[in-house]
């Protein structure tokens, strides 16, 4: 017969926010290990050799709530017959003092975790985190002001349920250079979020003299790549930044790197990611390939122009990630045969090529006519290892 293990859900940290629940499992128990006083490996080797009787492990907040209990649940099911006690998390402790409900918001974990926080307040009203680690209330502030989200309204708990408990609320902009303990939580409140499940019109966007990549081939063109909420994606030739925000609204956890040679496309980009609330867009003023040598590798690719560089970037693409999706649009037989060779050289595989020709309806008098516009070609394929 398998011993008991209890994990236990801790709370905040003072002993008085324990349930009775947990307070018996505690008493009954032979041994008791503690994650804010014994680092967790130690635990696990400890509870590798199990012993006669009840063991109790407590971890911080809730046990179901980014917990080292799902570690402990994992690896020693087999050994111990497991129980898990829930607590009272930080994020319910907290919210409860502030008088705000976080059933409405997006409940996330920075501590010791990457996390894209100007996506994340982008495109939700409001966030509750946890900090630590390198992400600090400092860094998140920082970076939020950095994106544009300056504004963003914060609520900060530091050293919840102890006796020099504090809670400082301000702008993203008025808290950047204050410091926190860093096992903090913060509400983060954007009322402006933008919907990223929302289609734009053309007519969304600022235009100015720079081509712009049309409504129905941005729809189809997205589509193809496929992108998925985490996604790191670039926007080669991005013009007015109008497949920019949409892709961001798709990786609305990830991030859109958005690549233009000319200073006016790289304004136009700024004002309608601005505009539209795609702050999860890093603008890149440079020419590819050039300009993706210190860009994290990307999950998708999206080639609106090449200036004539399309066998380099094919290049880099692959290079950077040999599994990257790509998706190029082409409007001149010419441009369609550089992006088919750069394919076949660089290993490109799971081709498709469609050619998409659109008209759209002007009125004559009290006619409507349908005015074909130019055909494009969407070129779509993964990447591969170089065939030279």
């Amino acid at each position: 017969m398998k011993e008991k293990l209890y994990i236990i859900g801790f709370g905040p940290g003072d002993e008085f926010n324990l349930t009775e629940c947990a307070k018996t499992a505690i008493e009954t128990a032979q041994r008791v290990f503690h994650t804010r006083d014994i680092p967790l490996p130690k635990i696990m080797s400890e509870l590798s050799k199990p012993v006669s009787g009840i063991t109790a492990v407590l971890v911080s907040g809730d046990c179901g709530f980014f917990s080292a209990a799902k570690t402990v649940i994992r690896d020693y099911s087999d050994i111990y017959d497991v129980d898990a006690i829930p607590g009272i998390s930080s994020i319910q402790y907290f919210s409860a003092k502030i008088k705000t409900s976080y059933d409405d918001a997006a409940l996330i974990s920075l501590h010791g975790r990457y996390g894209n926080i100007a996506a994340k307040a982008a495109y939700n009203k409001k966030i509750f985190a946890l900090t630590g680690g390198e992400n600090r209330v400092r860094d998140i502030c920082g970076a939020l002001c950095r994106y544009g989200l300056g504004n963003a309204y914060i609520s900060v708990g530091e050293r919840l349920s102890y006796c020099d408990e504090r809670i400082v609320r301000g702008t993203a902009h008025e808290l950047k250079d204050m410091d926190f303990d860093s096992l903090s939580v913060m509400l983060i409140e954007n009322p402006s979020a933008a919907n990223p499940h929302m289609p734009l019109r053309d007519d969304a966007f600022e235009r100015g003299d720079i081509p712009m990549t049309k409504e129905e081939i941005r729809c189809i063109s997205i589509h193809k790549l496929g992108i998925s909420p985490q996604d790191i994606v670039f926007d080669i030739g991005a013009g007015t930044g109008s497949v920019s925000v949409e892709m961001a609204r798709k990786a609305f956890d990830g991030f859109v790197y958005a690549l233009d040679a000319k200073d006016d496309a790289c304004a136009l980009i700024r004002e309608n990611a601005a505009k539209h609330g795609a702050f999860n867009i890093e603008i890149i003023c440079g020419e590819a390939p050039a300009a993706l040598d210190s860009l994290p590798a990307p999950d998708k690719a999206f080639i609106g122009g090449s200036s004539g560089n399309m066998d380099g970037i094919l290049e880099k693409l692959t290079a950077l990630n040999p599994a990257v999706k790509i998706v190029a649009n082409a409007i001149t037989i010419q441009t369609l045969n550089q992006i088919l060779e750069g394919f076949e050289k660089y290993g490109i595989t799971d081709k498709d090529i469609i050619c998409v020709n659109i008209a759209k309806s002007k009125k004559a008098g009290d006619y409507d006519m349908m005015i074909a516009q130019n055909p494009v070609y969407i070129i779509t394929g993964t990447g591969g290892k170089a065939l030279l």
